[in-house]
């Protein structure tokens, strides 16, 4: 029997479905629905069962109270959203008057301070310098945004190479002459297998303005001794026929010693700057930077005297000479050894402007904003120094007008308060001294400057297009004898330490008003009763008249300080455009 004759006697065998069975197999689909929405049904009454059953076990403010009842407003203010949920977090670093700052954000009531430095979850951060923040993982999105006080390429200009080789490049742009606003100025960087060239150019510069010219023989040992101090490999100049330079008279003097500045190119507030007036000296100094030398430390001041504006005397049995700068010591702990490959040797000024026969240099704010707006504080004020002016490089307190300096001469403070003057205070000398000035007329200058210096790195200080970002910047300048406004650095973290009744009043404003442009901007302030009120938050703010809890003399309380100089965004201008 195959398969075939099997499957057909089994269909064969199969008993006939009779009418009823028919029937009901019809019928089937039918019931089957009814059955199923009665179990559905079913189910629904054993859930209501049960989650009655764990309401019964439940707190009791999980069942419904009368609004009138006091029960009820002990629980709705228990459950009621907490307004630190909404408060924005900012990390400030210590350092550099970190007090002034913090009391500066202690005015805005949505922020809240974080004592995480590390923490990606801190909306503003505030530190003396750039190191630690992490620029590709800053945060953006529509909820969240980061902000930080330092650009990531701000060396740009910070940097004293970096910032006159991006002044000499946009003045050669604009067919316009890099030494007529800043000092004459030469790069050199050991680290860079062209430096020999700068090296050559430096000493026929030096030789062709020298009183006493050295001798062929000298300037060739100098220029192999300098040689030696190369890190890596070096280039030997191309022979080039050298271009003479032509020196404003304000560099030189009758009577002086033929003066120039060696200056470190990443230190500010007067760090490791050394004055020479001779070859021998500038070989000597290239070569101890390399080594590592030791910086002269700043005594602190004798606490148990009770007069603060007298430094402490050190006694010294191998000083029998009057040292004028006895009062600046190595400490006998935390000696700061400064360490530098690369160096800007600066034309020093030997025809300074004046006050009361006492040098001084003068400084001004700028700021980048987070939008590439660049702006410039109206006030700033002038550093003198307490000592006459000679020229005398052994004597630190007479050309080095930095307060970092000043504050530890035995003269601190005895012709002006803090050593410093408003620029009010100048045009008054001015005009006692009858000379023709217009202070306003400088200030103009030193804006221009300021603007070319931010033109010079506008597709730089923020190439990554990092957001967010900006930095308040100090610009220091001098004037010499005729009052020609001189650029002589750009500093980053620039002093915001009150040291005199005139920086209490000038730096709070000129911080407070900085953040309005930049930090209030992005985290707009908000009313206390609406920080419970997410929805409200979200809504565009109205603009409300801003008044200054730091007034300054001469200006409304209502006005910022920051004047805009003009954008760096090229998408802003075309949109003007």
């Amino acid at each position: 029997m195959n398969l075939s004759e099997e499957s057909t006697i089994n269909l064969d065998s199969r008993r006939p479905r009779n009418k009823t069975e028919t029937k009901c197999k019809s019928q089937s689909p039918q019931i089957k629905p009814q059955f199923t929405q009665y179990q559905l049904q079913h189910k629904k009454s054993k859930t209501k069962e049960k989650l009655a059953q764990k309401s019964e076990q439940l707190p009791n403010v999980t069942r419904k109270l009368n609004p009138k009842s006091t029960s009820f407003s002990k629980k709705r203010n228990q459950f009621k959203p907490a307004s630190q949920d909404f408060c924005l977090k900012y990390y400030i670093g210590w350092g550099n008057n970190e007090a002034l700052v913090k009391r500066i954000m202690s005015k805005r009531l949505q922020w809240k301070e974080t004592t995480d430095s590390s923490s990606m979850l801190v909306n503003f951060k505030w530190q003396q310098s750039e190191r630690g923040y992490r620029y590709e993982r800053l945060i953006v999105s529509q909820n969240y945004k980061q902000l930080v006080n330092h650009f990531e390429h701000h060396k740009e200009i910070s940097n004293k190479s970096y910032l006159i080789k991006n002044l000499s490049l946009y003045c050669e742009k604009h067919k316009l002459n890099v030494f007529d606003y800043t000092p004459l100025t030469f790069v050199i960087d050991f680290s860079d297998e062209n430096c020999d060239y700068n090296i050559t150019q430096f000493l026929k510069t030096y030789e062709q303005f020298a009183p006493k010219k050295p001798s062929s023989k000298q300037m060739l040992d100098v220029k192999r001794r300098l040689r030696g101090n190369f890190c890596n490999a070096y280039q030997r100049e191309p022979i080039s026929q050298f271009t003479k330079i032509q020196l404003n008279n304000t560099f030189l003097a009758e009577d002086s010693t033929y003066m120039w500045l060696l200056k470190p190119t990443f230190l500010n507030r007067g760090r490791g700057i050394s004055i020479f007036d001779n070859l021998e000296t500038l070989v000597k100094l290239v070569s101890e930077f390399q080594e590592g030398l030791k910086e002269k430390a700043l005594n602190q001041k004798d606490e148990s005297s009770g007069d603060d504006d007298i430094p402490k005397q050190v006694q010294s049995a191998q000083i029998t000479k009057k040292d004028p700068n006895q009062n600046i010591k190595q400490q006998p702990s935390g000696q700061c050894i400064i360490k530098s490959h690369s160096f800007v040797i600066q034309k020093y000024i030997e025809r300074p402007a004046l006050i009361n026969k006492r040098k001084f240099d003068i400084r001004v704010w700028g700021l980048i904003t987070h939008d590439l707006d660049a702006y410039f504080f109206q006030e700033g004020y002038i550093r003198t120094s307490s000592e006459d002016f000679t020229y005398n490089i052994e004597n630190t307190f007479v050309h080095l007008t930095n307060n970092a300096i000043q504050k530890y001469s035995q003269n601190y403070g005895q012709f002006e308060d803090g050593n410093q003057l408003s620029f009010k205070n100048y045009q008054d000398y001015l005009n006692s001294q009858n000379i023709k000035c217009n202070v306003q007329d400088l200030i103009n200058k030193m804006k221009e400057r300021i603007w070319m210096v931010f033109n010079s790195v506008k597709n730089k200080i923020n190439f990554e297009d990092r957001k967010y970002c900006f930095e308040i910047f100090g610009f220091d300048f001098i004037l010499d004898a005729d009052l020609e406004v001189w650029l002589i650095e750009v500093n980053t973290n620039p002093c915001i330490e009150e040291s005199s009744p005139l920086l209490k009043m000038y730096i709070p404003r000129m911080l407070d008003d900085a953040f309005k442009l930049t930090l209030d901007i992005l985290f707009p302030p908000q009313h206390p009763l609406k920080q419970s009120l997410p929805q409200i938050y979200q809504l565009p703010q109205i603009k409300e008249e801003q008044h200054s809890d730091y007034p300054v003399v001469g200006y409304p309380n209502d006005e910022n300080m920051w004047m805009l100089l003009g954008s760096l965004s090229d998408r802003k201008l075309k949109k003007k455009k």
